[in-house]
């Protein structure tokens, strides 16, 4: 055996004991010849994850890491290409936001398989094949291939034994406008869940894996995690104790020490000083840290929610209604129900529905309710969507049919009532009584940043309605107590 063929064979076998990991440190020149890898326990962590997936022990996976950390080169381009080393009918596809950057991904794969390096090590195991070996899609005569989509694009036809989406919202999206930003997070979410769900081969052993740095309370990776079923490596830039990752195939961040650094070796303490200066604080805490905060800053507090256990007495009941825009029952509709206590200082909720309905679901929840709140001095319901066909609709059939003209931007109106909840007047059903509430209070703590807002605009335009006609009764009682006639108020 000549000296070449020695490397050769020495190369196979550190790759067959040392798994990606060792691949990844051999193959480096064949990706990045110019300069040197720099190691780092956090590429270790990637592959452990990346192989459990490969060996069928995880089948869902988020990893959120910040910028710069070789995610996509360790899962996008090296991943694959070790996989096909002994697994050549492996089906990939793989997303980003852009599909210039998938396609970048694909072509660096694609060029790591083609090197001389590969082909006298592995190229034994499959061939190309040359009438279907695209810079979109590549293909082996082991029937396998890489295809590369974008979050907005299609893959018609094309099932995969692993999806990976690799930065599936582009920052500027993330730190757009309101509704901007909520269309597209929705955008994105759809895609994962409606498109790109069915598009696996085996809906129990198929893998899904998301990587990206976040962006957004409710990005993707904020979304799926929600939802449960995934393994979630989460690894920030500077340690932090209180919020420690551990894996369940044994992994435990290795750090110690509070603020202690991700990948010293390539992002020094100078370098992560000037991040987060060019980053600020928002872009810090999700880029950098990997735990997002709202963009625009919460409007209501943790410390203003407070409970009851036991059902206030009310004497004023009014029902609200968020009502959809569609007919076709994709988007919620919220109905609560608050009440006013005697002495006229507390605004309760006691009760809520809240649900995916058509028109014709609405009228039926709307009059339930009425009919459970026979009490209820109005039902209060805006004037905008399909509200006004509700009106039409219900006015002679329940009393206290109320449209609402609400006035100013959603933002301002929650702003408007803020001074209830910092006050404390406002009280919730505890989450023991009703679990729903913790929904609500998510919402509202993440509002104007949640990626649904139905049931703090209910909440606000009860509060609003409510606390007017307190107003108009505490001036009434005054001006009686001060003249004993109602003609200085009237």
């Amino acid at each position: 055996m000549n000296h070449q063929q020695a490397l050769i064979e020495l190369d196979r076998s550190l790759v067959s004991k040392g798994g990606l990991r060792q691949f990844i440190r051999l193959a480096w020149p064949q990706v990045e010849p110019s300069r040197p890898l720099i190691s780092g326990w956090h590429i270790d962590a990637i592959s452990e994850h990346l192989e459990a997936i490969t060996a069928g022990r995880l089948n869902r996976l988020v990893i959120n890491i910040p910028p710069g950390h070789m995610k996509s080169l360790s899962c996008c381009v090296f991943w694959p290409a070790w996989v096909w080393t002994f697994k050549p009918e492996c089906k990939w596809i793989y997303a980003s936001y852009s599909m210039g950057l998938s396609q970048r991904d694909n072509l660096r794969t694609r060029r790591l398989i083609e090197s001389e390096w590969y082909q006298s090590r592995w190229g034994h195991v499959f061939k190309p094949l040359r009438d279907n070996w695209g810079a979109i899609k590549f293909m082996n005569d082991h029937a396998g291939f890489r295809l590369c989509t974008s979050t907005d694009g299609t893959v018609t036809g094309e099932h995969a034994d692993v999806q990976v989406c690799d930065d599936p919202i582009k920052p500027q999206d993330a730190r757009g406008g309101l509704l901007a930003t909520k269309t597209a997070l929705n955008a994105c979410l759809e895609w994962w869940n409606e498109t790109m769900a069915s598009r696996v081969i085996d809906f129990k052993k198929s893998a899904r894996v998301i990587i990206m740095q976040r962006l957004h309370v409710y990005d993707l990776a904020g979304a799926v995690l929600k939802e449960g079923g995934y393994e979630h490596l989460c690894l920030p830039m500077e340690y932090e104790p209180k919020t420690i990752c551990t894996t369940s195939i044994g992994f435990k961040d290795p750090r110690a020490e509070k603020g202690e650094l991700l990948w010293p070796q390539r992002f020094s303490k100078e370098a992560v000083a000037q991040l987060k200066k060019e980053l600020g604080p928002r872009g810090e805490a999700a880029q950098l840290q990997q735990q997002p905060v709202p963009l625009s800053g919460s409007v209501f507090e943790k410390e203003y929610v407070k409970y009851w256990s036991q059902k206030p007495i009310v004497k004023t009941v009014v029902s609200s209604w968020d009502c959809t825009f569609k007919e076709t029952g994709s988007s919620y509709v919220v109905g609560q129900v608050w009440g006013v206590t005697p002495d006229s200082e507390s605004y309760v909720l006691l009760d809520q529905i809240r649900k995916r309905m058509s028109f014709s679901e609405t009228l039926s929840a709307i009059r339930k309710v009425a009919f459970a709140y026979p009490t209820a001095s109005a039902h209060l319901i805006e004037e905008k969507a399909n509200g006004s066909a509700i009106i039409d609709t219900l006015r002679d059939q329940i009393p206290g049919i109320t449209p609402v003209l609400p006035l100013g931007g959603k933002e301002a109106r929650a702003h408007a009532v803020e001074s209830l909840w910092s006050n404390g007047q406002v009280v919730l059903p505890s989450p023991e009584q009703c679990s729903w509430v913790n929904e609500f209070v998510q919402e509202l703590l993440e509002f104007p940043s949640s990626l649904h807002d139905d049931q703090v605009d209910a909440m606000t335009q009860s509060l609003s309605w409510l606390r007017e006609r307190v107003l108009r009764l505490k001036t009434f009682t005054k001006s009686m107590n001060n003249t004993g006639n109602l003609s200085c108020f009237l």
